[in-house]
């Protein structure tokens, strides 16, 4: 890493990446390791790539880390795992994200979680989701929303003081409307679900836009006029 940084951040973010999908196949495909154990590990691989990451001031390690992470059980899969612990996989990648945003504002790991996430989790649902899914799905589906609306003020925090209050348009904007839309499937056979689900959705938002607004950190403005006026359009709906 001292001689040649470019081919030792790539040879460390693989070896991560390798052993996350070692840990997920031992682990649903063979049984090796119990369940415990191995969370207890992802939990500790998690840590130790966004620590290495932060460390060495490296955008490619954190991708190549968790890429290699989200990659494993799409790798693995047989079609007949949990999706229980799929979500709670994806939750603790999702958590070493956040852990990154806390320190650094990289857009590019921010986009990867949120597209591996939503992607490969809206994928299982076209195929698999039941209704009877539907007490083991729908904390996830808010677990991972709150992911990422966190991160999104992390970003804006986390910029530069001359660009310190930009926002991240896909996450801002983008995470509602995908989330919204998975919300449609989940709440289907529920009368009033999806007016229900706006409306939520709605409050959540202007107590966001309020509790930023009276925090009143520099460059915020922009943020809480988008966190306002997506409040007013989930209300309106």
């Amino acid at each position: 890493r001292h001689s040649r940084p470019g081919y030792g951040l790539i040879l460390q973010g693989g070896s991560i990446g390798v052993l996350y999908l070692t840990l997920f196949a031992a682990a649903r495909l063979y049984s090796l390791i119990p369940l415990p154990l191995t969370f207890g590990l992802m939990v500790g691989l998690v840590v130790l790539s966004g620590a290495l990451a932060v460390l060495q001031d490296s955008k490619s390690l954190a991708a190549f880390g968790a890429a290699g992470g989200f990659l494993a059980p799409v790798l693995t899969s047989t079609g007949r795992g949990s999706h229980v612990m799929l979500f709670s996989y994806y939750a603790l990648l999702n958590a070493g994200v956040l852990q990154v945003a806390w320190f650094k504002a990289w857009r590019p790991l921010n986009l990867l979680g949120f597209i591996f996430t939503f992607v490969i989790g809206a994928g299982w649902g076209y195929r698999y989701y039941r209704p009877e899914y539907f007490n083991t799905t729908e904390p996830f589906l808010i677990l991972f929303f709150l992911f990422f609306v966190a991160i999104s003020v992390l970003f804006a925090l986390r910029r530069p003081p001359r660009l310190r209050g930009y926002v991240d348009g896909t996450l801002v904007f983008g995470l509602p409307i995908v989330v919204f839309a998975l919300q449609v499937r989940l709440v289907e056979n529920f009368e009033y679900g999806l007016a229900i689900s706006a409306l939520v959705l709605s409050g959540f938002y202007v107590l966001l836009a309020t509790l930023l607004w009276r925090r009143k950190a520099e460059g915020m403005r922009m943020l809480t006029e988008a966190f306002l006026a997506l409040g007013v359009v989930f209300g309106s709906l």
